[in-house]
């Protein structure tokens, strides 16, 4: 999301004689920038730049609000990056070719006072509404971020927890879009250090040149091209890794800022282009006119299926770059007159508070609501919305930055950044408080599938073990064993007996089959098996055709796995026996309505073609049937309900579905592959109970805490030995 450089009205005058970087200057000369227009030459308003921004925000708004509408509107945000890139390297530029220096200081308090007021101020209110609307399985998470965005590394912070963005699913804090606000952060830190860089270095280039009267022009115009050549350089650099990066780790790339530099740098490099080739440019209209078009179709063309950023950032990056270099009145021809209308540019004037306040109130009122945001709801989020944007452009982003006693005095601006010792110290505060995520053994009286299987006594009056708000993830998934949704390139990992196995089994599937793993570890460390995983979130293990869960695209991530697993066990992993399983509520492309019975017969049949491969390899085959769905997450209800835990009961003929993949695929397999169905130990003869043997059952609607998934083992063993007696050995 872009750094607002406020921009004046359009009857106020084109900068004079003010030294670039004073208040006054910087308020009416910081958005008037034509590429390639040589500094200190005035410049004519663009409102529409204005107008690209009411664009970018828009976009991702309604991206927002509904995905299925503009499945890529997140593109907005790349939009906003190149706007901020051309219009701070502009300013940067002006400064430096007036003065020779750039005031870092300076920059960096005009950024302070700019920035942090509104965002400090969204970030408080939103925590201070979090905690009486969000549950409190969601409060930690939601606090963490909001400290990492108030100090803006919240970007970081996303990749480090491998936060897949571009899901519906996702358990999205209400803060999590300050990732892009951090990313603008660090790059206002270290751009300008590339100006200081290039005034240095022209300056030793003068002292050791033999004309030693060379004008203060001609160093300033030789540290422009240093400027540049640099620039050039960490765009290519950083569009270089973002390919390949995007390609080893999309989850993380989406966020971290090596990847995303580039995309702010090549704004910066419009605004550096030489004014003569920067003019010429800016007459062809026609380039205006093919970014608005590329703008707008990354819209609809890119979706959350596709790794981003990478090679695909280049659809709404270049759109942005033509559009800045055809859009303004320069280019006669150009789309200028329609992206200068008042309403855009009125949206374009708020964008920033628009773009902060804009996410907390969709996921806070989701949460109040308990529901989605429907049509209607729609219109009421979104003009609560731009109401309090309006507001706070008013009375807090104007107020701060015309203000007298931070005008003129750049540490008195720069000490703004004190703002956000409020919303630090607020979550901060919780933080302490919070206990960490519980990952001991359960002790004594906490017997688990034990009680369901009528072994074991649960001990009375008990706490819930792990704490609903307090659950630590499996092992495979801490080891990054659970492939991201974008990937499909298969990554094994090896547990149990790795140094004399009497047996190999392959746990294969999606993260419902990874909900089994703690168990069969247990079992593989007692029978001495290696224990080798093959896991994609998201992603049955089915050679159909599928849609992604989030309706937008075609799942080709998951069918290039699929056929790779299936290649990497017939080659080269060879087990005795696969184990699989999955989560039965996907669609395909043949049959696009999730969960319908043709697609769950759609998948069976691609599962059982996968099985008749390894059939043929000479592999075994057990599937093990699919787990119940609560449908509502099991931790907050169990929080919401902690003396009634009844209300979180579910049906087992609501919860257990009877025609699955798994069951469809078995049929096509004539009796040649054994089906598991181990919902006895997780459900009673009439309920599915978000509490079995003092132990929390379900981690979400639907995936196994590992802590019940473990205490399954002993129960688990000779239900896989009776449906497969290779599973007997050990």
């Amino acid at each position: 999301m872009s750094v607002q450089e406020r921009e004046p009205s359009q009857n106020q005058p084109a900068a004079t004689g003010n030294a670039a970087g004073t208040p006054a200057a910087e308020t009416r000369d910081q958005a008037k920038q034509g590429a390639g227009q040589k500094p200190g030459r005035e410049r004519g308003f663009r409102p529409d730049i204005q107008g690209m921004r009411a664009l970018a925000v828009s976009m991702v708004v309604i991206y927002h609000v509904r995905p299925s509408l503009l499945p890529g509107g997140f593109a907005g945000v790349d939009v906003f990056f190149v706007i901020s890139g051309f219009l701070i390297t502009g300013h940067l530029l002006r400064e430096y070719q007036k003065t020779g220096r750039v005031g870092l200081v300076g920059f960096w308090g005009r950024r302070a006072k700019r920035l942090m007021p509104a965002a400090a101020l969204v970030l408080t209110v939103t925590w201070l509404v979090s905690r009486l609307v969000l549950p409190a399985t969601q409060l930690a998470d939601t606090a963490t971020q909001i400290r990492a965005s108030a100090l803006y590394y919240q970007n970081w912070q996303l990749a480090w927890n491998a936060v897949d963005y571009l899901q519906a699913t996702s358990a999205a804090t209400p803060v999590q879009h300050f990732w892009s606000l951090s990313v603008e952060e660090q790059f206002y830190v270290g751009w300008p250090l590339l100006f200081l860089f290039a005034a240095v270095a022209a300056g030793t280039f003068r002292r050791r040149a033999k004309h030693a009267t060379e004008t203060g022009q001609g160093r300033r115009d030789r540290g422009h091209l240093i400027i540049f050549v640099l620039a050039a350089v960490v765009v290519a650099g950083s569009l270089w890794y973002s390919v390949y990066y995007t390609r080893v780790n999309p989850a993380g790339a989406y966020f971290v800022t090596t990847t995303r530099i580039w995309e702010l740098g090549i704004g910066g490099l419009l605004a550096l282009l030489p004014a003569r080739a920067g003019q010429r440019l800016g007459r062809v209209g026609l380039f205006g006119w093919a970014g608005l078009c590329l703008v707008v179709a990354s819209a609809f063309v890119l979706n959350g299926t596709q790794p981003f950023p990478g090679i695909r950032a280049l659809l709404p990056v270049g759109g942005a770059a033509l559009l800045i270099l055809g859009g303004s009145a320069a280019g006669r021809l150009g789309p200028s007159r329609l992206t200068s209308i008042r309403p855009l540019v009125w949206i374009g004037g708020i964008s920033y508070s628009l773009y902060l306040w804009h996410y907390p109130i969709i996921v806070l009122w989701t949460a109040w609501r308990g529901h989605p945001i429907g049509a209607r709801s729609a219109v009421v989020v979104v003009g609560a919305a731009v109401l309090l944007s309006w507001f706070t452009k008013v009375w807090v982003e104007d107020r701060v930055r015309t203000a007298k006693l931070l005008s003129g005095h750049d540490w008195r601006s720069v000490s703004m950044v004190l703002a956000a010792v409020v919303p630090v110290l607020l979550v901060s505060v919780y933080i302490a408080a919070e206990p960490a995520p519980f990952k001991g053994t359960l002790p004594s009286g906490y017997p688990g599938a034990a009680a369901l299987a009528g072994k074991a006594v649960a001990a009375p009056d008990m706490p819930v073990l792990p704490p609903p708000d307090s659950i630590s993830q499996s092992l495979y998934r801490r080891a990054g064993c659970l492939v991201d949704i974008t990937v499909s390139t298969p990554k094994e990992c090896v547990f149990g007996d790795t140094t004399n196995p009497v047996l190999t089994v392959a746990l294969v599937g999606d993260s419902a089959a990874g909900e089994w793993f703690d168990a069969l570890d247990a079992i593989a460390v007692q029978r001495h098996w290696k224990l080798v995983t093959e896991l994609h979130s998201s992603c049955p293990w089915s050679a159909a055709t599928m849609l992604n869960s989030n309706d937008v695209g075609t799942f080709t991530a998951c069918n290039s796995w699929g056929a790779a697993v299936l290649h990497d066990l017939v080659t080269t992993i060879r087990p005795d026996v696969v184990i699989t399983s999955d989560y039965p509520s996907m669609a395909t492309v043949a049959h696009p309505v999730i969960g319908s019975t043709a697609a769950v017969s759609d998948i069976g049949a691609g599962m059982a073609r996968y099985w008749t491969q390894l059939k043929n390899a000479g592999i075994s085959v057990t599937a093990i049937k699919e787990s119940p769905d609560l449908v509502e997450d099991v931790p907050t209800c169990v929080e919401k309900n902690p003396s009634a835990l009844a209300k979180c009961d579910v049906p087992r003929s609501k919860a257990i579905r009877a025609d699955t993949p798994i069951t469809d695929a078995a049929k096509l397999m004539h009796g040649k592959v054994a089906v598991v169905d181990a919902n006895s130990l997780i459900c009673g003869p009439q309920e599915c109970t978000p509490v079995v043997g003092n132990v929390l059952v379900y981690s979400d609607r639907h995936h196994l805490t590992w802590y019940y998934s473990k205490s399954t083992a002993p129960f688990l063993e000779p239900l896989l030995a009776a449906a497969n007696p290779g599973l007997g050995k050990g």
